[in-house]
């Protein structure tokens, strides 16, 4: 045996416990070492570059250590504002409303307060008398009706929309409004009108603009059209430029059909359709075609038109079916079957009965043995399941 080795096991920890303490000496003697915030230099002058760069015109405004600088200007409010000194002029600093709210036409509800007591208001109004029952109370309408009420919302603020609100489909029919559009353009377009013009609003007329656009004779010249006499480009044109007094005095025109349209077409020649357009008579059309039919061409497809016939196609184009069975039943080779029959619907087992006429009989019995019609009336699904596994 090692006469070197301790004997005894509390020694060994006594050992273990002198070597320890150095460490902690030193981690408490770090502990209490005083930290310091002061920023260095280098940070100083990377501060002041930063704010050199963002802040190019003149010196930057503000301290430039935030933290124990404090800044050379305080407003007298202390309230830091870049608005301009109209505007500061303009808000009233105890209106708390919004300033959208502040500024429009709108009378918009007042806000909450506390009704004054009998005695303020017998001292504003002598001939105030307060309420001895209910019925002698005002009533007060409610917020839920405050827009419902005479002049709590003008004829301004009524939404007009630019489209018409019934969209036309038939091909035929869009046809004719396009002639008339193209007449229109073509009229402005000899009045030098067109470029004034291209962007405003027309007036969408009546049945006898209608006729007398669609009467005007269309020539073609290199390639591109002109109408065929001054006076009718002047007349087609100046009803395009009625005021807007006299356009809300006018209603809307009622469509024409589908047959009278087609013997409209017929008369025409239909090398109209070739006619070359420019990019300023093809914004013209579409606006006019949208503002007449409700159909908008979209502005990929508008690029790649090139002639008359080319918008009139993407125009006059049939609106997706949302559902299959709107495509099944314009399919007349499935219509003409004798033995199919289409529904848009799923077909139940309510509707084979009621189709053969034993509905009624059904009901009835279920209503003497008080039995639900439909469904399992208030008994849950999964009943049996229930029995099984106890839970009732």
């Amino acid at each position: 045996m090692n006469p070197a080795m301790p004997r005894i096991s509390w020694v060994r920890t006594l050992h273990r416990a002198s070597s320890s303490a150095p460490r902690r000496i030193a981690a408490s003697s770090f502990a209490s070492r005083h930290i310091s915030t002061t920023p260095l230099r280098s940070s100083t002058k990377n501060t002041e570059w930063v704010r050199g760069k963002l802040w190019k015109d003149g010196e930057a405004p503000g301290a430039a250590d935030p933290y124990t600088q404090r800044p050379d200007y305080v407003p007298e409010d202390s309230a830091v504002t870049r608005l301009p000194r109209a505007a500061l002029e303009d808000i009233d600093p105890s209106d708390k409303r919004a300033l959208a709210v502040r500024r429009s036409r709108l009378p918009f509800p007042a806000t909450r307060n506390e009704a004054a007591t009998p005695k303020e208001v017998g001292a504003t109004d002598p001939a105030y008398e307060p309420a001895t029952s209910l019925e002698d109370l005002t009533e007060m309408g409610t917020l839920s009706d405050w827009w419902d009420q005479p002049g709590h919302w003008s004829e301004l603020d009524q939404f007009t929309a630019f489209a018409s609100p019934e969209k036309v489909t038939d091909k035929t029919v869009i046809e004719v409004y396009y002639r008339r559009a193209f007449v229109e353009v073509l009229a402005l377009q000899k009045t030098g009108a067109l470029g004034e013009w291209a962007t405003q609003k027309w007036v969408e007329g009546s049945r006898a603009d209608l006729d007398a656009a669609l009467a005007a004779e269309i020539v073609i010249q290199d390639g591109g059209a002109v109408l065929n006499g001054d006076g009718e480009a002047t007349a087609i044109a100046s009803s395009l430029k009625q005021t807007t007094e006299a356009e809300t005095e006018v209603t809307r025109p009622e469509r024409i059909s589908s047959e009278e349209a087609a013997e409209m077409i017929k008369a025409w020649d239909p090398s109209w359709k070739e006619i070359a357009v420019t990019d300023q008579i093809k914004f013209a059309l579409r606006k006019r075609l949208y503002q007449l039919t409700g159909n908008l061409i979209p502005d990929a497809k508008l690029g790649a038109a090139a002639t008359v016939g080319h918008l009139l196609t993407l125009t006059a184009k049939q609106p997706k079916a949302k559902r299959l069975a709107e495509i099944l039943q314009k399919t007349e080779e499935i219509v003409q079957l004798a033995n199919v029959k289409l529904h848009d619907r799923r077909v139940s087992s309510i509707d084979r009965e009621v189709a053969v006429g034993r509905w009624k009989l059904i009901e009835e019995e279920l209503i003497k043995r008080d039995l639900p019609l439909t469904g399992t009336s208030d008994t849950s699904r999964n009943r049996e399941m229930q029995h099984l596994l106890g839970k009732v």
